[in-house]
This record gives C-alpha cells, sequence and structure tokens, in this order.
C-alpha cells in the first residue's frame, strides 16, 4: 500500500510535488522516490509488502514507461509467468513490474487482466500520454484536478490542499455528507477536484481534457449459468476459498480482523485451513463499553475453535479525542462511526502485523442487511391492515437502546411503505430527511459542471438498477457501487493506512460479483421484515468451517458507542455546537438544536449528530468559513 501524487505540466512553484507528496507520506513509511522530466513528474511513498527490497522503488521506470501505483495485484504471478513465456525478464519480485509490460503489450486493456485493489498513473514517455486507473470496487482512491492546462493527480485529497491548485468548497458535498454519510464519487469535498469513479481508466495529454472510459461491468440480469442449481453452492464455496487464498500473497506479517460475524468467521475458517503458518487474528473492544458494542467475546470463541493466534486489543477510546484523530485522518469526511473502531483496531494490531484481511463486503454481496429484505417485501405489504396504527404506536415508543435499535428499524420500514422502492430505499438511508433552506445558512448553488458519470449513474441511478436487477439485487447493486465504495472502502483505506497498514477485502473478487449479482434473491435472503434470514447462502457454506451456533447468531455490527458518548462525553460538544458558530456558519444552529432535543427525547439522532460534530472539527482544521 502506498501513496503518490503526480502532475502533468509544469509545477507552479519550487517544491510544489514535494509540498503534495507530505500529505500522503504516512501511506508509505518504508521508502519513497522521485520521477522528474520535461511535462511530467511524480513522487511516490512505499508501503513494502511484496517485493519488499529496493528493487520495487517507486516511481518504476521500465522500458519508457514510469508508473507510480498503490495496491496489490493478487494475480501478478500468473501474468508475470505469462509475460516471461513473451521473452520478458524482470529484475524485482514486485508485482509494480508486472504493469508496465502489460501497458506495452496491451495498452489499457490491460486493467481488466487485473485481480486485485489499485490506482495508477502511468508515463508512457514515447507517446507523451498519461494513462490512469482505479480497480474495480474503489478499493484504492484516486484523485483528479484539471487546472490551467496541467493536471494533478494524488492518492488523497489533502494533496491538493498543499499543492498551487485554486479550490472551492462544494456545498452539495457538505450536504451528501451529512445526510448520506458519504460523497458520490467523482464529486469530492473541492468543485475542480474530482475523483476517478471506480472500475474507470482514463487517458491524459498535456493541454487536454481528460477522456475517461469504463472497463468493469456489473453483469447482465437473468444471464444464464453453466450449473445447475444444485451446484450454485458449490462453485460459490470454490470461488470464495479462490479469493480469500489470493489474498494471503505478502512478504510481511499478515493478520485478519475478526468481529465474530460471519464474514470475518468464513475469512479465518478458510485461511486456517490454507495457510501454512499460524493464523493470527485480531479483535477489538471498548475499555469499559457495554455489553451490545462488544463482540469480542464471539471473536474468542471462533478463534479457539479455529485455532488461530488470537489477541483482544482492548483500547481505551476517549470521544474527544477520537474527533480530532477521525477527522485529521480523513481527506474527505466520512461520517459512518464505524472509522472509529477500525481507527482503533488498525492502530493497535500495526506493531503484530503489516497487512489486514476484513470482511468488508460480504453484506454487499450476499444479502447482509436487514434492508435488503425490506426491500423484497416493501411493494408487497403497502395496503398492510393496521400499518398506521403500527406505525403511531412505535413512535410513541421511540427507539430502542440497543445496538441493533429493532423498533427503529420497523419504524423507518414501515415510513417507506407510502414511496416508491428507490425513495423509500434511499429514506432508509439517509440520516435526516431535512431539505437544504432548513439545514442550511447559504442558498443552494448550482451543481458543479462534472463531465464525469458517477458509477450508479451509468445504470440510471437506484431506480434504473431495480428495474433492470429486481428490488433486493438492484439494492445491493446500488450498494456496491455507492455505499461499499465511497463509504466502508474509502474509510477502511483512510483509517487503516493513517498507521500504515494494508487492508485487504477478500470477499470483492469480480468473479464473485458476477455470480452472486445474477442469482436470485432467494440465495441471499429470506424470511418477513421483523423475521430475517440474511445471507442465506454463505451461512450455509460458513458451516462447514465454523459451527452452527456460532453462524446464526444475530448480527451485532462493527460499531462504536456514539449513542451513548452523545449523552455523556460528547454532550457538551453538541450544547457548544448549538451556541456557537457550526459549521463555519454553514449550518443553522435551529437545525442542530432540533437534532439535539429529538436525541433527548429518546430517538436515536447518534448518525447526524456525529456528523456534524465530525465536519465542524474538520472545517476547522482546514479554516473553512461561510
Amino acid at each position: 500500500m502506498c501513496g503518490f501524487v503526480a502532475i502533468l505540466g509544469k509545477q507552479k512553484s519550487e517544491g510544489e510535488l514535494t509540498r503534495m507528496a507530505q500529505a500522503v507520506a504516512m501511506r508509505g513509511p518504508d521508502d519513497s522516490g522521485e520521477y522528474v522530466c520535461e511535462g511530467f513528474a511524480a513522487k511516490h511513498h512505499r508501503l513494502a509488502i511484496i517485493g519488499a527490497d529496493s528493487r520495487g522503488h517507486q516511481p518504476m521506470s521500465v522500458d519508457d514507461v514510469v508508473i507510480t501505483f498503490n495496491g496489490c495485484i493478487y494475480n501478478y504471478q500468473a501474468l508475470r509467468k505469462q509475460l516471461e513465456q513473451d521473452g520478458v525478464h524482470f529484475q524485482s519480485d514486485s508485482d509494480t513490474e508486472v504493469l508496465p509490460h502489460l501497458y506495452r503489450r496491451f495498452g489499457a486493456s490491460m486493467f481488466a487482466m487485473l485481480n486485485g485493489m489499485f490506482s495508477i498513473v502511468l508515463w508512457d514517455k514515447r507517446e507523451k500520454i498519461c494513462l490512469i486507473g482505479r480497480d474495480a470496487f474503489g478499493e484504492k482512491p484516486l484523485f483528479v484536478c484539471e487546472q490551467a492546462g496541467r493536471i494533478g493527480f494524488s492518492s488523497l485529497l489533502s494533496g491538493f490542499e498543499k499543492g498551487d491548485w485554486s479550490l472551492t468548497p462544494d456545498l452539495h458535498a457538505v450536504h451528501a455528507i451529512l445526510t448520506t454519510m458519504r460523497v458520490e464519487a467523482p464529486a469530492t469535498m473541492y468543485q475542480e477536484v474530482s475523483q476517478l469513479p471506480a472500475g474507470c481508466y482514463a487517458i491524459a495529454r498535456a493541454g487536454e481534457a481528460i477522456a475517461i472510459r469504463r472497463y468493469h461491468f456489473l453483469p447482465e440480469p437473468d444471464q444464464p449459468l453453466d450449473i445447475s442449481p444444485d451446484e450454485v453452492q458449490g462453485e460459490i464455496k470454490t470461488l470464495l476459498e479462490d479469493a480469500f487464498s489470493m489474498r494471503l500473497v505478502s512478504d510481511k506479517p499478515l493478520g485478519v480482523f475478526l468481529s465474530g460475524g460471519v464474514d470475518s468467521s468464513l475469512i479465518a475458517g478458510v485461511l486456517a485451513q490454507k495457510s501454512n503458518q499460524p493464523l493470527h487474528t485480531f479483535s477489538v473492544r471498548f475499555a469499559g463499553g457495554t455489553a451490545d458494542y462488544d463482540e469480542s467475546g464471539f471473536a474468542q470463541s471462533v478463534a479457539n475453535h479455529l485455532g488461530t493466534e488470537h489477541q483482544t486489543l482492548e483500547v481505551n477510546a476517549d470521544a474527544h479525542h477520537a474527533l480530532n484523530d477521525l477527522a485529521l485522518g480523513f481527506d474527505q469526511p466520512i461520517t459512518n462511526s464505524a472509522a472509529l473502531p477500525m481507527y482503533l483496531i488498525s492502530q493497535a494490531a500495526k506493531p503484530y502485523v503489516d497487512v489486514a484481511l476484513s470482511g468488508v463486503g460480504g453484506d454487499e454481496l450476499f444479502g447482509g442487511y436487514p434492508r435488503y429484505l425490506g426491500m423484497a417485501w416493501q411493494q408487497k405489504l403497502r395496503h398492510l391492515p393496521a400499518r398506521n396504527l403500527a406505525l403511531t404506536c412505535l413512535q410513541k415508543l421511540g427507539d430502542s437502546g440497543s445496538s441493533r435499535n429493532m423498533r427503529g428499524r420497523l419504524r423507518r420500514f414501515l415510513q417507506g411503505l407510502n414511496l416508491n422502492p428507490d425513495e423509500a430505499y434511499q429514506q432508509w438511508m439517509r440520516t435526516t430527511g431535512a431539505d437544504w433552506s432548513h439545514m442550511f445558512t447559504q442558498q443552494e448553488p448550482s451543481m458543479s459542471a462534472r463531465t464525469w458519470h458517477s458509477a450508479s449513474d451509468a445504470y440510471g441511478g437506484l431506480a434504473g438498477l431495480l428495474q433492470r436487477y429486481g428490488a433486493v439485487n438492484g439494492a445491493m447493486s446500488y450498494d456496491i457501487l455507492t455505499y461499499l465504495n465511497d463509504d466502508l472502502l474509502a474509510m477502511g483505506d483512510r483509517m487503516s493506512m493513517a498507521h500504515g497498514l494494508e487492508l485487504r477485502a477478500p470477499f470483492l473478487d469480480t468473479r464473485l460479483l458476477s455470480l452472486m449479482t445474477t442469482l436470485h434473491a432467494s440465495w441471499k435472503v429470506k424470511g418477513m421484515p421483523w423475521q430475517e434470514h440474511l445471507k442465506v447462502v454463505l451461512k450455509s457454506i460458513t458451516t462447514d468451517y465454523i459451527p452452527h451456533d456460532m453462524v446464526y447468531r444475530p448480527k451485532q455490527g462493527f460499531m462504536a458507542p456514539i449513542k451513548h458518548w452523545l449523552r455523556s462525553d460528547l454532550a457538551q460538544d453538541v450544547e457548544n455546537l448549538t451556541q456557537s458558530n457550526p459549521l463555519g456558519g454553514l449550518v443553522r444552529r435551529e437545525f442542530i438544536q432540533e437534532q439535539w432535543q429529538r436525541h433527548q427525547c429518546g430517538e436515536d439522532r447518534s448518525d447526524i449528530l456525529w456528523g456534524l460534530l465530525l465536519m465542524d472539527r474538520w472545517m476547522q482544521q482546514r479554516g473553512w468559513q461561510f
């Protein structure tokens, strides 16, 4: 895992590239390198995981191709063998060296050949062109700024804050973060900077606009399978085992973040059988935390069964320091409170391993969220008798204090029965339904003109995906293109790389995605909204490795006790927001006061309140004022 910056064109001032690279330096503590020629310059900070000696130094120059690369190519050994049969001689054991040779033989088609996580900037000295690309799921970030006849590239948005680029805050991005916890690529916090969408590549020439292309697409619906229904589970299991095993490639110590849930337990179960070395597993618990936020006991039970070398990392999380550390760790805020345990477990695990495997993606590919079952029933239950009476009762009872908050989930489901399917799903995902003028002191500006489409827009947005794939598979596809990419993966990348730790997601394999997207929803979710059966086929497979009672336990989730902090440690912070100039004067005090009052009266408003606190701290660090 690494960080890099590059400029196609001239540096505006002496040392601009070096200043930009300071923003990504924490991503690569092992080595740094620089390449400068007329018209192109790049600086790279390396976290050496594969081919860890100096021969893997970047930027790497091979056959008039200069490559700067962040990520890991899991199938690089197979690609290398193919290239060697074509007469290519390699100088290192690094996966990086495969890339320039692939480019010379296959051009931009190389991206479809890569199984891995990556962001790549490649400079062809002969043709004077720059080729950039990002992996199919968007695990690794790549930001781009076209301005004044030159183009900048960076692993982090903050790279442009350190350079000579004119940047204007994008208020629509702030609104998106507060209402959905994320910004959907290609949008960013600045109007002038875009993020290359997942599964895309682009070709750039000095003085010309970037031409962007998509190389990875979701499969066609109702795609015929070459296997019978009886063989489906066996095929999924084979693909899972292969995908997981590929993620073991590393020249540095490797471990698994084990929550005790289905996803991470399956990863640990498969790898405990496949690995020739003892498997290291880690879980985290908050010191003094309540039982419904502590999964460490479940993780220990799984570890005991598998015989892994397990450590429960107990952390003392101070709410005030947590806010500041997370704001510093995010180049672009993500207000999902799961960022905190990810930050803390990465910090605690780094002394033991340099690579960690996470279960992220299992929910989106295999149907792990109750909202998918809600989509299956949303249209069927629109005329449910006594629905309004049930909704009134739930509103009077308020939310439950547990981490799962079943009353709140059922209330939101009933509220969505009056809406179209796409509107209901988006409402279930929002932190607030307040309109712009109710939240903000500034008038809503016109949208910044971006020529790139988002990954979901390529399919007609959520409504188009629901029409294309049906209620359940359409919602899952939407999450893969948006929530997984712009929230969970971005959060995991920033929180782990803040400590120089490489995070891998074994479920994110394009072969698995193609198969699971075409399978009927019943392979993923069954039951009623109040009696859910989630991850149907995945749980069945997991019982081959983990005892039945460990697999079929209620889902808990990887969460921090934010709602409790808001009634204790963070209460004064929220009070201060209501009395100050919140978010640089952008957000109305009355809006925060309203959310705070509802939270104190028993309604769980922790998502929006935590988002306001984190955004306020992030803006303070950058001096944003409105």
